[in-house]
């Protein structure tokens, strides 16, 4: 099998720097219009709105993970560093046993419904109450944050959390009365 070097060096007359013959461009230009026309992909015609969609897509996804009731945890600790604050490991493991309550909860309130629609509907006039103590547990946690060991601020963290599980077991009992 003849190397590359081999070819050109056989042909090296056709690769010479005269100008090709004459009507070189023509038959170019004819061979040219010949060929059907390369298709545009559907990817390729929208590549840059699937990317601007996934980049939503994650960016929905990332915050739903971090501001949902199942990863509180999470949240709970990414909140705290956020604010350079070392929660007592006791506050830590009590907010946690909360959550663990709540979350416990919020299925119970989803199996006691009659329906689907009651379901949401409980859950989000639920998620509604506990969103204004989920901001006054922020408040207190960046409270916190300016004075560290406050005994004040940790009680009162500590009550936003029952008064979380209160909240859910009034909701339980009203709709196991009804039910």
């Amino acid at each position: 099998m003849p190397t590359i070097d081999d070819i050109i060096k056989k042909n090296r007359e056709a690769f010479s720097d005269s100008e090709p013959e004459a009507g070189h461009i023509e038959r170019f230009r004819d061979k040219l219009e010949t060929l059907e026309p390369a298709k545009e992909g559907w990817f390729q015609r929208y590549n840059i709105v699937l990317k601007i969609a996934a980049a939503i897509v994650v960016f929905i996804g990332i915050t739903s993970i971090i501001y949902t009731d199942s990863f509180s945890i999470m949240r709970n600790s990414l909140t705290a560093k956020f604010f350079n604050t070392k929660i007592p490991q006791e506050l830590a493991e009590v907010m946690q046993y909360y959550n663990v309550i709540t979350d416990k909860k919020m299925v119970q309130i989803g199996q006691l419904a009659v329906s689907e629609d009651e379901a949401k509907r409980v859950k989000e006039k639920a998620d509604i109450e506990l969103k204004s103590l989920d901001e006054s547990k922020n408040e207190l946690e960046k409270e916190y944050a300016k004075n560290p060991g406050s005994e004040r601020i940790l009680n009162a963290l500590m009550l936003n959390q029952r008064k979380r599980a209160e909240i859910l077991d009034k909701i339980l009992t009203t709709m196991k009365q009804i039910n």
